[in-house]
């Protein structure tokens, strides 16, 4: 790889900085009271620097030198007011940028969240859990560097720096000049530096997220880990992308040290030129204000030069935080509305083709399901059953052609409106880490009554269990459920449904993680359920489905047989040889 290959790819692109700062600092001017107080506050720390060298100088020539009898008792107090006066500016803009930065961070992260849960099904299939969760923390606490630390070190510094100048220029402007030679060195130093930064804090940032994606996975993967002896590879794996994070920490560390490194060495040179000039020529307190002064001036540099570590980290969330918030959020234009559908469903030419797909997942679909039909989808995996079940509640946009609920197309309602017609219970159960009272009443169902969790838990055949733990409805499941076995997680997942009473039901194997005498129970009250109710079911064991209205036979993303059991296996086709597959196994 040339040198040149090597310089393009260590440098991330950033969006533009001004850009970004300008955002930031809507966000805070919205807190403009304490913004305000912050500002007026740190000018007057700044000015503190400056009045304490004067007073110094005054101290120095009257008190020492001149040994003024008048002077005794007012320099002391002088010097009294001014350092309380310096404390309580300082306390004041420290707390009152804190509250800014707080509220900002805190506003921020809040939004990134609803953005989260405004984004389509395919953005989470193509994201990394942990890295989002990395966006959420680290990546906007990050940004409380750019709207407190940074922001309050550079203002301050600033108005140090000027004050301080301003002091020189009144004491000996030529001399003044002399440090000032060393002034664009500086600054062209950290224009070059610059970059560097932001494009390795950019990396810093993505290193978080990929610990935190290596640890999610290893935590909750432990039962896979332990049972197939990975522990080795995922402490190594672990170990990588922790180490490859430190390599990129210690070298921003470097570039901001050498940041100071040279601006120290910098103004060692202009304090070594002053303090030759002004020998002979300054009296002691001008020259103890004077060296006092440049020596004050080199701590407030290496601050900005340091604050602009902490900005381009800062800068470089803030990129990674807006380009969530201001990530595509589900399509959702329709504004029509169904109080309760009749649960007729109809598919009109519909194709769909995931991303970088060699061929379509659905191909030219078209199918019509009467009100309180019972259809099965059966056929191999990846023939597009669960693609198909998906598009109905628009976790999926269609490509082609249509589809109808009660003769409207989906994409005319209203999103939630659409999704309130369906329940879902699927094969991969989600469960909260919140009680079983509330994973049962979860969402739209948050006010269902303990009664109506109590009749739903029956029919799923769930409230045997749940009477037989400590805290019965109150008993909290664990992260995922992991307190409650897979039959209980299903059974669990089947009475939220029920509680819903939604008009049609999509079922991916709702019965799959139960013992035999379980399947019985769940599957009569699934049945009682379905009465009425328009029925969508994924079938993996065909024995399942025996009593379905119709089964619908998918291959390859269309539909090659069409029947009832009985009809179908009468065919001896494809739907035959995977029943007598499965029995003959």
């Amino acid at each position: 790889m040339s040198r040149q290959k090597r310089k393009q790819d260590s440098i991330i692109p950033v969006a533009n900085a001004k850009l970004l700062y300008l955002r930031l600092f809507r966000y805070a001017w919205q807190y403009k009271v304490y913004f305000l107080i912050t500002v007026v506050t740190t000018v007057i720390l700044s000015g503190s620097n400056t009045a304490f060298l004067a007073l110094i100088k005054k101290v120095t020539d009257e008190g020492f030198v001149k040994q003024s009898t008048e002077q005794v008792w007012m320099l002391p107090l002088m010097l009294f007011v001014l350092m309380t006066v310096r404390a309580l500016s300082g306390f004041a803009s420290v707390y009152s940028l804190k509250v800014v930065a707080r509220n900002v961070v805190a506003q921020l992260r809040v939004q990134a969240f609803e953005k989260l849960m405004q984004l389509p099904v395919n953005f989470f299939d193509a994201s990394s859990t942990g890295l989002l969760v990395s966006k959420l923390t680290y990546d906007v606490e990050r940004l409380s560097s750019v709207t407190t630390r940074s922001a309050l070190n550079v203002v301050r510094d600033v108005l140090t720096v000027i004050g301080l100048v301003g002091y020189m220029l009144y004491l000996d402007w030529r001399l003044t000049l002399v440090f000032a030679t060393v002034t664009p060195l500086m600054a062209l130093y950290l224009r070059k530096m610059t970059p560097k930064l932001r494009s390795n804090a950019k990396r810093v940032q993505q290193g978080v997220g990929e610990i935190t994606k290596s640890a999610e996975e290893a935590i909750a993967g432990q039962r896979i880990v332990k049972i197939f002896g990975a522990e080795p590879y995922e402490i190594e794996r672990f170990s990588t992308v922790v180490n490859k994070n430190a390599h990129f920490e210690l070298r921003s560390t470097r570039i901001a040290g050498l940041s100071s490194f040279v601006i120290e060495i910098l103004s060692a040179l202009a304090l070594t030129l002053v303090v030759y000039y002004a020998m002979g020529q300054f009296t002691v307190g001008e020259f103890a204000a004077f060296v006092g002064a440049l020596l004050m001036m080199i701590a407030p540099i290496k601050h900005i030069a340091a604050a602009n570590e902490d900005l381009q980290i800062g800068l470089a969330a803030a990129q990674s935080v807006f380009d969530l918030i201001d990530s595509p959020h589900e399509i959702n234009e329709g504004d029509k509305q169904i109080a309760r559908a009749r649960g007729e469903i109809e598919f009109k030419h519909v194709s769909i083709r995931y991303e970088n797909a060699k061929r379509l997942a659905i191909d030219n679909l078209s199918f019509n399901i009467q009100p309180g039909e019972k259809v099965a989808l059966v056929g191999r995996s990846g023939s597009g059953k669960t693609t198909l079940v998906n598009l109905l509640p628009r976790f999926y946009e269609l490509q082609q052609g249509m589809i109808l609920l009660d003769g409207v197309d989906i994409r005319a309602l209203e999103l939630k409106n659409l999704r309130t017609q369906y329940s879902l219970v699927s094969q991969d159960i989600v469960l909260f880490n919140d009680t079983i009272f509330n994973n049962i009443a979860y969402g739209v169902l948050r006010n269902a009554t303990e009664a109506d969790v109590i009749a739903a838990a029956k029919a799923a055949h769930a409230w045997d269990f749940i009477q037989q733990l400590p805290d019965g409805l109150q008993n909290e499941v664990g992260d995922r459920g992991v307190r409650l076995s897979g039959g209980q997680k299903q059974r669990i997942a089947i009475a939220r449904a029920i509680l819903k009473n939604a008009p049609i039901l999509l079922l991916d194997e709702a019965t799959s993680a139960l013992d035999g005498e379980s399947e019985q129970h769940v599957q009569a009250a699934l049945d009682t359920l379905m009465q009425g109710r328009t029925t969508l079911v994924i079938a993996h064991r065909l024995s399942t489905i025996e009593n379905a209205d119709r089964i619908l036979v998918m291959d390859h993303g269309r539909i090659v047989e069409s029947g009832s059991h009985q009809s179908l296996l009468a065919q001896n086709g494809y739907y035959s040889k995977l029943y007598h597959k499965e029995f003959d196994t």
